[in-house]
């Protein structure tokens, strides 16, 4: 930051000052100042107390620092002059008192090189001064593999080095290369120069040393203040030449302070010293009946304070602040209540008490405002407009609640969705203050529904006993009767009995005898759908215990009589066995289909008896020989792609039988999984008993484990049964597979 050397210029200290205008600019930088800050005021010039114009001086002082340090340089030799040493020391060196050329003439020394010591050249650092290298074609070994004069390849004295192993350095002379520092001419030369470095310095002096934090006075000082007067010099300037131009007191009070503390080697080669004038003006404010606080504004631009400068308008601020938020609270939670409380509460009303609470709020931080600002007039004004805010706020209110009256007005008219949002803005129904309440709309919705689940939906609300629920259960019993009878006549029975169930919770206590007579009215029309015996006795006994009369009487006993005829066991008489099997079908479904019967422990037993009956028959029809429809019904056998096979896989057995002219001429068992084929093991047996029997129509015991026969254990066996070869096939004591009769698998 080097400065030029200009003419001294006077500095005018009497320079008139226009105090009005600084007057008018501190109002306006105050006044831009205020709105700055957090809720401003509209007019902050109201609250300025008054403003005292003034104007500042400040001196800037420019200098420059300039270094100067003494260094060796060094450098090569023209040819070989005669060593002088060195001929001055760096230490005793002034380099202020010295030019660049009268070091560098009086420094010049002639010394050795360094690096040589002074002949010029060094050693070899290829062949390390020896003049010699190793062989690159032998590798120092003399012998190296060449072609002989016959032709032939073999190892031979070295011909590159002549058998010595080595060969001349071609890098060197003798081992010694040239110097290149003194470039061979064994002499160096040094002489001293100096390097100079330069350094700014600004100093600012004024009459306030708090000035001095200001941003004008190091930067842009020109913008603030007005320059009055500058002085320059080559060097330092001395006070002999700035007293002419500045007051004597002041030079003596402040000429100390530009003394510049400078190294060993410095010298202060120029300084620029400006004299400058810079308006100022303190202006005190205050807000209602607090004490004055000052604030001042500095420079042409009537730079301002920083915020935390304030006091009073930070102070406001936070009062309305906390009047917002407690505002802001009010006109906002008041309608969320409203709305949290139910639909009842979602209409013109809830926008009113918006549009109130919302006025109020406005008026209410108008007011604030102004009170903190000391405004009594408006105050007044405002707290009349706030009071009138609030009442309309509470009449909103007021207006906007559910009450009793409007419930049963809304009753009386048939308004029922009208009068049960009213009831539930109310409270809960089992509030007692509300339940009779209540009770009449449950009454009144009953009457008007016109399905079975409304009317019990409002009938288990209403207390038993109660004149009301008396009303709902006759509407209910009603309604119930012509929907059943309606569905009876439609033959739909399950509608009916389904349109009953919904009713016979709240209808079985008073009406218990109605409830029987429509639900013995269900049964009946079931049974007449009824096909089988049991599904007869069923429906007739269940109605009979619904409503008993001595028709239902008689006509369950005939239907007894039948189903005993049915259960008894009879011998099997002469017909085709497909038509026995559909005879013991028919007889187990019935059994099935009866299953517990508590009402009758007779007729139970007896189905029990006959289940037991009907599978040991089954079981006695042999599936050996049997007609193909006869062998899938006895074993649920199936067809695969081969339809002279039927197939039967349990979990552990398989069971194929092979038909031939229609009738299974054999049957083969083996293990049904591939890994464990053996059919006499734990898991087997059991199963493999049971199929075989099955197949023979009779129990049949496994084959024991053969015999060992020469040492060795046979792998078949054969035998009969009743006419029937059994082939048994072995793995030492393990039954592999059997064969019932003709088959080959």
């Amino acid at each position: 930051m080097s400065r030029p050397s200009h003419e001294s210029q006077a500095a005018d200290p009497a320079l008139p000052v226009d105090a009005a205008a600084i007057q008018h600019a501190a109002t306006q930088a105050f006044a831009t100042w205020t709105r700055s800050l957090p809720v401003a005021p509209s007019n902050p010039t109201d609250f300025i107390r008054s403003v005292e114009p003034k104007v500042r001086r400040a001196c800037r002082l420019y200098t420059t620092i300039t270094e100067r340090k003494v260094v060796w340089k060094d450098g090569p030799t023209r040819g070989s002059p005669p060593v002088t040493g060195l001929r001055r020391k760096a230490d005793s060196v002034d380099p202020w008192l010295e030019t660049r050329e009268s070091l560098h003439e009086s420094s010049l020394s002639i010394l050795p090189c360094s690096a040589c010591g002074g002949p010029g050249s060094i050693p070899c650092s290829r062949c390390g001064g020896s003049g010699d290298v190793r062989c690159s074609n032998c590798n120092g070994t003399r012998k190296a593999y060449g072609y002989a004069s016959n032709g032939s390849r073999r190892l031979m004295n070295c011909r590159s080095c002549d058998a010595r192993g080595t060969v001349s350095c071609s890098g060197c002379n003798s081992g010694r290369v040239s110097c290149s520092p003194c470039l061979g001419h064994g002499r160096e030369q040094r002489w001293l120069e100096f390097v100079e470095s330069v350094r700014f310095d600004l100093l600012v002096m004024t009459e306030d040393e708090t000035l001095r934090g200001l941003p004008w006075t190091t930067v842009g000082m020109e913008k603030d203040a007005k320059l009055l007067g500058e002085i320059s010099a080559n060097g330092a300037l001395s006070q002999d030449k700035v007293a002419p131009h500045l007051p004597e007191d002041w030079l003596q009070e402040h000429w100390g302070k530009t003394r510049i503390a400078l190294k060993l080697q410095e010298r202060i080669t120029s300084q620029l010293f400006q004299v400058f004038e810079a308006p100022a003006a303190r202006v005190s404010y205050s807000i209602a009946d607090a004490l004055p606080t000052t604030v001042q504004f500095e420079g042409q631009r009537m730079l301002a304070p920083p915020v935390s400068a304030d006091r009073q308008f930070a102070a406001r601020a936070r009062k309305v602040f906390a009047a917002r938020l407690v505002l802001l609270a009010l006109a906002v939670g008041v309608p969320f209540l409203y709305l949290i409380r139910g639909s009842y509460f979602w209409n013109g009303w809830l926008v009113a008490l918006c549009v109130s609470l919302g006025g109020f709020a406005i008026v209410a931080e108008h007011l604030v405002r102004d009170w903190t600002l000391g405004r009594k007039r408006k105050t007044r004004r405002r707290s009349i407009g706030l009071a009138v805010y609030a009442l309309a706020a509470g009449f909103v209110a007021q207006a906007s609640e559910p009450r009793l009256a409007d419930a049963l007005r809304h009753i009386w008219a048939g308004r029922l969705d009208a009068a049960n949002k009213e009831l539930l803005a109310l409270g809960k129904p089992e509030d007692p203050a509300l339940q009779p309440i209540w009770s009449e709309l449950h009454l009144a919705h009953a009457l008007r529904a016109e399905t079975v689940k409304e009317v019990v939906e409002d009938a288990v609300l209403l207390k038993s006993g109660s004149p009301q629920r008396a009303k709902v259960n006759q509407r209910l019993l009603e309604l119930t009767r012509r929907q059943v009878l309606q569905s009876l006549a439609r033959k739909e029975p399950a509608s009916a009995l389904e349109v009953l169930s919904i009713a016979r919770p709240a209808l079985e206590q008073d009406f218990s005898k109605d409830v029987g007579v429509l639900t013995a009215n269900i049964l009946e029309t079931e049974y007449e759908a009824c096909s089988t015996e049991a599904c007869r006795w069923k429906t007739l006994g269940a109605a009979l215990r619904a409503e008993s009369t001595p028709g239902r009487e008689q006509r369950l006993g005939q239907v007894r009589a039948t189903l005993v005829e049915q259960l008894s066991p009879k011998p099997r008489p002469k017909v085709m066995t497909l038509e026995w099997l559909l005879h013991l079908d028919k007889t187990r479904a019935l059994t099935t289909e009866l299953g517990e019967t508590p009402s009758d422990a007779d007729l139970g037993e007896r189905a029990r008896q006959a289940a037991t009956w009907t599978r040991e028959e089954r079981e006695r029809i042999p599936l050996i020989g049997a007609e193909r429809a006869v062998a899938i019904s006895l074993l649920q056998l199936t067809t695969g792609s081969d339809t002279s096979l039927l197939t039967k896989t349990t979990d552990s057995v398989a069971l194929y039988c092979a038909l031939k002219d229609g009738r299974c001429a054999g049957a083969y068992l083996v293990g049904a999984d591939k890994s464990s084929r053996v059919l006499n093991n734990l898991k087997h047996t059991a199963t493999t008993k049971e199929l075989l029997s099955r197949v023979m129509g009779h129990p049949v015991e496994l084959p024991t484990p053969p015999q060992l026969r020469g040492g060795k254990s046979p792998t078949q066996t054969t035998w009969k049964d009743g006419g029937v070869t059994i082939v048994a096939r072995w793995s030492s004591t393990y039954l592999m597979e059997l064969r019932i009769g003709e088959v080959k698998p």
